[in-house]
């Protein structure tokens, strides 16, 4: 079986480590959680809602690193005070950033294993329906 032929598609290094940080990032959140206190309801809720301010914060950095990337050190310093200080947006952070990288694998695999359709013959393409 060649590189070609395996199951598993190819994951690139950046996206690996990303996921592999946003793992970490949720685990050590829910640990911290854990040691805090005892975990309720409340406490997952605030988790599912600040997966929105999680996000935004990544929409932001992401559109900052494109445009001016020395001032992304900034948004990056905001994000660790909030997740060193809130073990709630650990967790929302580490989810958001699995998520989107996850998303961004499984569609990239999706379109690996999608069926090609062939294409038009360049000579037929002009060619008025009969």
């Amino acid at each position: 079986m060649t590189a070609k032929e395996s199951k598993f598609p190819k994951i690139a290094w950046g996206a690996g480590l990303l996921f592999a940080i946003g793992g970490a990032l949720f685990l050590l959140g829910a640990r911290r959680l854990i040691l805090a206190h005892h975990i309720d309801f409340a406490d997952a809720l605030y988790c599912c809602l600040a997966i929105l301010p999680a996000g935004l914060t990544l929409l932001v950095f992401d559109y900052v690193l494109h445009h001016a990337k020395l001032v992304s050190i900034m948004v990056l310093i905001m994000a660790g005070i909030l997740a060193f200080s809130f073990p709630v947006f650990d967790v929302a952070l580490g989810l958001t950033l699995m998520g989107v990288i996850g998303g961004s694998i499984r569609s990239d695999w999706k379109d690996e294993n999608r069926p090609r359709k062939s294409p038009v013959p360049r000579d037929r393409e002009n060619e008025a329906p009969q």
